[in-house]
């Protein structure tokens, strides 16, 4: 076949060449333009037809992923503020570290003074609350709990150690869920704590709280710094400290080889008594030591002193802390009455003690809300009318006299109040 040399423009009907695109008679190109159709339209109808379709998938997928993940295990961290809300499917709980006087507030940040070297123990309180009502829901919470643990990091004096004792429930704050007695040593000092609750469900919750131990100034006063031989001097001196020293300052007087007669009186700021020990002999008082300092969470301790009675009055009368150590007691009527109130009433301790020939050596008549060492170890108790009175309102935790010896007593112990007591240890003569 003959190739073609010439076509006709199909505009003009010119001759042009075969391979012309153009025609110069009319101006206009005469390539074929190839037609296309529109793509089909049935695929969209088919679409919007599936749609709804489609969605109720997605919706469906979306809820389910919901649902998958709300079965998870889920992890709560207070961040920082010492609290969670915490809600399950019988309620919303309000969950938090604080104090045993304040079982509503959470507790993040605790300073706690010290003197150097000192050995310092004080409780932490897990409290769990409804939420909406506020009521007590310790015990039933603790049904859906695996575990519960306490531990510090590293605090930054490693020398010095901070540590929370195993949370445990503990009549000492009844209305905690737990309580961790929690120990550190006098320095300057700090360290963040974790509680970690494991839930059954597989639920964690993160509790913090952050313990900074400031040290307090120590002040000794010996005879050669201040007059003290006698009983007015000595009251001077006591007096005197509340201008004389910073009020957070730890005081400790060390007493001479002297007989004190009179009543000295501890009123205004809290103050330590060292007797003698030396050859020269002890340092004796045969008139009442009042203690009742201003204040409530300080502690006078009393250090190897004897009180010598005539067979009538009071050795010790305490309203405060009151902490005697090594001290010996004999003839008086009343060896020590505790009495008081409130969170300071009840505020007796005896260590390493000895009662003699006493109308009554410890007459415990106070409404305080517990003690605040509940040891009173190695005391003896010899041929008074009566050992140890409890009047007054009983405390919920027991009072553990291990050690302790009763022998020769009209009556050993008069519980008059039902207070709890451990004599498991103590010996009965």
């Amino acid at each position: 076949m003959a190739e073609q040399t010439q076509q006709t423009c199909p505009y003009c009907g010119a001759s042009l060449p075969a391979e012309a695109s153009f025609c110069p008679r009319c101006a206009r190109s005469v390539n074929q333009r190839q037609k296309v159709s529109p793509p089909s339209i049935r695929w969209r109808k088919a679409l919007r037809r599936a749609f709804p379709a489609l969605l109720l998938i997605l919706i469906l997928g979306a809820a389910g992923t919901g649902w998958y993940l709300s079965t998870l295990p889920q992890v709560y961290d207070d961040g920082g503020t010492g609290e969670v809300t915490y809600t399950d499917e019988d309620g919303t709980y309000q969950i938090l570290l604080g104090w045993r006087d304040t079982p509503y507030e959470p507790a993040p940040v605790i300073t706690q003074t010290a003197e150097k070297d000192g050995e310092y123990t004080f409780p932490v309180c897990l409290f769990i609350h409804h939420k909406d009502t506020g009521v007590n829901a310790g015990e039933i919470f603790l049904q859906k709990v695996a575990s519960v643990t306490a531990e510090f990091d590293t605090p930054d004096d490693p020398a010095a150690y901070i540590s929370y004792g195993d949370p445990a429930y503990d009549d000492y704050v009844p209305d905690a869920a737990l309580t961790s007695f929690t120990h550190f040593l006098g320095r300057e000092n700090s360290a963040r704590g974790t509680w970690t609750i494991s839930m059954k469900n597989g639920d964690v919750i993160y509790l913090h709280q952050t313990l900074n131990v400031e040290l307090l100034e120590t002040v000794d006063i010996y005879p050669e710094d201040a007059p003290m031989d006698t009983i007015e001097d000595l009251q001077v001196l006591v007096d005197s400290l509340g201008d004389r020293v910073g009020e957070s300052d730890v005081v400790n007087i060390h007493l001479p080889a002297v007989t004190y007669a009179g009543t000295l009186s501890i009123t205004e700021r809290p103050v330590n008594l060292y007797g003698s020990t030396e050859e020269e002999g002890r340092t004796v008082f045969t008139g009442t030591v009042q203690v009742n300092p201003k204040g409530i969470s300080h502690i006078v301790y009393l250090y190897d002193i004897d009180f010598v009675g005539d067979g009538d009055g009071v050795g010790i009368s305490t309203a405060r802390r009151t902490w005697p150590i090594g001290c010996r007691f004999t003839g008086w009527r009343t060896a020590i009455l505790c009495h008081g109130t409130g969170p300071a009433g009840g505020g007796i301790c005896l260590s390493d003690c000895q009662f003699t020939e006493n109308q009554i050596a410890v007459h415990y008549n106070s409404n305080g809300t517990g003690f605040f060492n509940s040891i009173w170890p190695n005391c003896a108790f010899l041929n008074n009318e009566t050992g140890l009175l409890f009047e007054g309102e009983s405390t919920e935790d027991a009072l553990d006299l291990s050690g302790c010896r009763f022998e020769g007593n009209g009556t050993d112990i008069d519980n008059r109040n039902g207070q709890p007591l451990d004599i498991s240890q103590a010996v009965f003569q």
